[in-house]
């Protein structure tokens, strides 16, 4: 998204906001709490990266920077897809909303421990929350290397990584 606010905002305006998203997941407009779970929603759907590196909420009508602590999706579940005993598939649920298949290649593991993985076609990272990473551990398999996750046949050890979110 290449724009210049002076192009379109009448002077004294700004896309700046006191918007927030903290790393648990919660919204907040400066110290008060966006408690509305329909506007939570949508804020988590409306998250995009701008071309500067900055996150925004965007919707058909407008656009407005905000602030982004943590990942800016969080992975809510995982339903895993079985043949037998076998982890055949993963579909992640996001707290946007959207439903999307895992990109295994992607899960890596963050310094406080916690899974993260990439999303919506490779341009958001994510953070399974505690209830998403129990429903993964089924897809967990001792290897010869160690715990691997294995779906589809295919094993991945994440590694661990000194930021999870780049």
């Amino acid at each position: 998204m290449q724009v210049d606010p002076n192009e379109i905002l009448p002077a004294g305006r700004s896309r700046e906001t006191k918007i927030r998203r903290d790393a648990r997941g919660r919204w907040w407009n400066g110290e008060s709490e966006i408690t509305h779970v329909l506007l939570v929603r949508a804020f988590d759907s409306w998250i995009e990266r701008t071309d500067d590196g900055r996150y925004c909420l965007k919707n058909d009508i407008n656009w407005a920077y905000v602030t982004i602590e943590g990942a800016p999706i969080d992975v809510r579940a995982c339903k895993l897809a079985r043949v037998g005993d076998a982890v055949t598939g993963c579909t992640l649920v996001l707290s946007d909303g959207r439903e999307e298949p895992l990109a295994l290649r992607t899960l890596r593991e963050g310094p406080d421990g916690a899974l993260y993985c990439t999303v919506r076609g490779g341009t958001m990272p994510a953070r399974f929350d505690t209830h998403a990473a129990v429903q993964l551990a089924d897809a967990i398999v001792e290897t010869e290397a160690g715990a691997s996750i294995t779906i589809g046949g295919e094993a991945y050890t994440p590694p661990t990584v000194d930021d999870p979110l780049s």
